[in-house]
């Protein structure tokens, strides 16, 4: 009687950590792999982050004087596009970010370290941040 019962126990410990591992081999086949087709592209744009967020924060500020001495609303957000079209910054100043949406936020200051100052989308979805305190960090897709 005691056999039985072990084998039983025995054989339910089996099933269940095969079934454990079918789940687990399952998940991991449907997430996507990380692509890294822009991997230049993403270590450009890092390294324009950790060397020019002043220029870019400069022309995002001059871009929200101007907005606001037109009286029109202070951007919380601007574009590089915006900076672009409005003359603050040129093309060539920023043609490592060809390609990625790039985002400014001119209203965070020094007494928020981990907001977010410049936030850079690739085309594949991967995104990469500038922070106030000076760091540059993946952000989630």
């Amino acid at each position: 009687m005691k056999t039985r019962r072990l084998i039983l126990v025995a054989g339910s410990l089996v099933v269940a950590a095969v079934v454990v591992c079918v789940l687990i081999i399952s998940y991991w086949r449907q997430r996507p792999p990380p692509t890294f087709k822009d991997s230049p592209k993403l270590i450009l744009a890092i390294e324009a982050l950790k060397n020019d967020p002043p220029k870019l924060v400069a022309a995002a500020q001059v871009f929200s004087r101007d907005r606001v001495s037109r009286g029109q609303p202070l951007p919380s957000a601007v574009t590089l596009r915006d900076l672009i079209t409005g003359g603050n910054i040129s093309a060539e100043d920023v043609r490592v970010f060809d390609g990625m949406d790039v985002t400014i936020y001119p209203m965070v200051s020094d007494t928020t370290p981990q907001a977010i100052l410049i936030r850079v989308r690739m085309p594949d979805g991967f995104q990469i941040a500038a922070m106030a305190d000076g760091s540059v960090q993946q952000l989630p897709k």
